[in-house]
């Protein structure tokens, strides 16, 4: 991950690495709409046959993961390899990360569960699972999909995302 403060502030990715992403991902990324303001926000990228496919935007503090966002996008019909987004993958691999002990095996429930994740102030449904204080949700917007995943405290803050895209070249 890349460390970004900057110009919109310590809380969103901002630094010319942030800026190169949004333009090789061609499309929206979803970041926090209001993180907490002492967070520091992360950045990592995923790509496939050298086609970018996800974006993840880590939230911080006091070193603890707080809240991890991600958006990702389809590969082309030419690659190799096709990574696949599983919402029961993303909260595991959260959990994971998030705990200061090497974690339990995790027995998720069900997906099934529906709830709102506003995107850009626009409500939209979302799938939702949570296990052991823990939750995820995701929605699928065009080709796009958007993720977030947390602890249960953060979840009313997390339901809350915007979109950034790069601005297009001069």
């Amino acid at each position: 991950m890349i460390r970004v403060p900057g110009p919109l502030g310590p809380h969103h990715p901002a630094d010319p690495d942030w800026e190169r992403t949004l333009r090789e991902f061609e499309g929206r990324v979803a970041v926090l709409a209001h993180p907490h303001p002492g967070w520091t926000a992360l950045h990592s990228r995923q790509s496939s046959d050298g086609f970018l496919t996800d974006v993840d935007v880590q939230y911080h503090q006091d070193g603890r993961n707080r809240l991890l966002v991600r958006t990702v996008r389809p590969t082309p019909a030419r690659a190799r390899v096709k990574p696949a987004f599983s919402l029961d993958g993303f909260l595991r691999t959260y959990i994971a990360n998030h705990s200061e002990d090497a974690p339990l095996p995790i027995a998720l429930p069900d997906i099934g569960e529906l709830a709102a994740l506003h995107l850009d102030g626009t409500p939209v449904t979302a799938t939702a699972i949570a296990r052991d204080g823990y939750f995820a949700l995701s929605t699928t917007l065009g080709t796009e999909t958007f993720a977030i995943a947390g602890t249960d405290n953060l979840r009313a803050m997390a339901q809350h995302l915007t979109f950034q895209s790069a601005a297009p070249p001069n």
